[in-house]
């Protein structure tokens, strides 16, 4: 609905592809940053860590409800970068092309995702 509603202000065939990405991934980042207001279901509850020690780093952003969570904290120049990468498995190529940005921009930009998720992870104990 939103690619139709914007119809207008689409580009030339060789990009519309990229648009109509940008616009889902725009919308399902929207989504996650909002489903913080609403409860959420769960089955069951989770089962205890056992006593092995907090995981790195690495483990915990392995968790994908903890990427959402943080790729919903950064900054929205990060979020879309670290989003396409993360969630969907982009290469960082796809990823420049898809945003119209340098594969260095993107690189930097998500080295700069990964620092400000760690300090996270770190001072919160848990995200």
């Amino acid at each position: 609905m939103r690619v139709y509603r914007h119809i207008e202000k689409a580009p030339s065939a060789a990009e519309a592809l990229a648009w109509i990405f940008r616009i889902a991934t725009n919308y399902c980042l929207d989504e996650l940053r909002d489903r913080k207001r609403r409860p959420e279901l769960r089955e069951a509850l989770p089962e205890p860590e056992l006593m092995r020690g907090p995981p790195s780093f690495e483990e915990r952003f392995a968790d994908q409800d903890l990427a959402r969570r943080l790729i919903v904290r950064a900054g929205p120049k990060l979020r879309v970068v670290a989003w396409l990468y993360h969630m969907d498995g982009m290469e960082q190529e796809d990823v420049a092309r898809v945003l119209g940005l340098s594969r260095r921009t993107v690189a930097t930009r998500l080295g700069a995702f990964a620092a400000n998720a760690r300090k996270f992870v770190k001072r919160s104990g848990d995200a």
